[in-house]
């Protein structure tokens, strides 16, 4: 009788416990959903409530503000490449959920290769793309702005703006909203596994003058940084319900808490 009280008392505190966690993880998506429209809005102009606005001939983004162009993407990027061969960089980075990260360059597990001489430099402030795999991955965010020097793979494409009319940070977030809408698998078709260069300086941008991208930008980050506090925050109650949950069965089945 003991051991079924137990069990009927612990299926109800964990049944809660777990209620909390679920209601805790939506909040954390509905979070990201409003993180990743503060970024939309913002770069593609809907923050003008008042303003005059005009269409911008490009399908995702729709009306843009009168005083914002259009541009290809050739025209104020191009791509950047710079081979390791000769200069055997050994900041490993790698593009991991929309961020580029560090990686251990001497870890022996994994799939890194031999040597890196096939790798290519990238710099701070250059966007880089992974944009191979799209038919079987189409949840990964593929787009990555380089806060710092170091070598990736091939595999990747990198962009460097050229034209000091275009503000790089706010060049990523645009490609970064166009990630996010699923725009890269319609292209070529939807059919082709990777996208060159070739395909993507046809991409068309819209861009705000230079002093308002700066603006843009600011505040995205100010956005943001308070958004991912919020995260991190929930992430760690959940954290803290977790372990208390496993805590109680544990010390409820070994007779240390009574509950009959």
């Amino acid at each position: 009788p003991e051991q079924k009280a137990i069990a009927e008392y612990l299926d109800k505190k964990t049944a809660q416990i777990n209620e909390l966690v679920s209601a805790k993880q939506k909040q954390i998506e509905l979070l990201k959903e409003y993180k990743q429209s503060v970024i939309a809005n913002a770069v593609t102009g809907k923050m003008n409530k008042n303003g005059r606005m005009k269409d911008s001939g490009i399908s995702w983004i729709g009306k843009i503000p009168e005083n914002w162009d259009v541009h290809y993407l050739f025209q104020k990027a191009r791509e950047h490449f710079i081979s390791n061969k000769e200069v055997h960089h050994q900041n490993l980075l790698s593009l991991s959920y929309g961020r580029i990260i560090q990686k251990d360059i001497n870890k022996t597990d994994g799939l890194l290769p031999e040597s890196f001489d096939t790798y290519q430099i990238v710099e701070n402030g250059n966007v880089v793309l992974r944009l191979t795999d799209l038919q079987n991955d189409h949840k990964s965010l593929r787009v990555g702005y380089a806060t710092q020097e170091g070598i990736v793979t091939s595999a990747y494409e990198c962009l460097e703006v050229f034209d000091k009319s275009l503000y790089s940070k706010f060049f990523y977030y645009q490609l970064h909203s166009f990630d996010v809408k699923k725009m890269f698998y319609g292209m070529g078709g939807g059919l082709r596994q990777n996208i060159s260069y070739n395909e993507l300086r046809k991409i068309r941008i819209a861009c705000p003058p230079l002093s308002e991208q700066k603006e843009i930008v600011a505040y995205i980050e100010k956005k943001v940084s308070s958004i991912d506090s919020q995260i991190a925050s929930i992430e760690n109650q959940i954290a803290n319900l977790n372990e208390y949950k496993q805590s109680l069965i544990s010390d409820v089945v070994t007779g240390k808490v009574k509950v009959c």
